[in-house]
């Protein structure tokens, strides 16, 4: 009975070995993808800021082109 049981045991062992040199390579990949999204994310961020950025400064720069007139130039919330 205890041979069958140390038999099982190393059997167990050793599956559960695999399995956790399986996880590693997982794991890389979820890193992989984890830095992926985040540059996505930062990509798409630093694109909406540079629109927004972009539509200021072309509303400052109409309004200084205009003149001292100050009902040509008009603020945008």
């Amino acid at each position: 009975m205890l041979t069958y049981f140390s038999a099982t045991l190393a059997y167990v062992r050793a599956r559960l070995g695999e399995l956790h040199a399986r996880e590693q390579g997982v794991t890389a990949v979820e890193y992989a993808l984890m830095v992926a999204i985040i540059a996505l994310l930062l990509v798409g961020g630093f694109y909406a800021l540079f629109n927004t950025v972009k539509d200021q400064y072309s509303v400052v720069g109409n309004c200084v082109s205009s003149g001292p007139d100050p009902t040509t130039c008009t603020s945008t919330p």
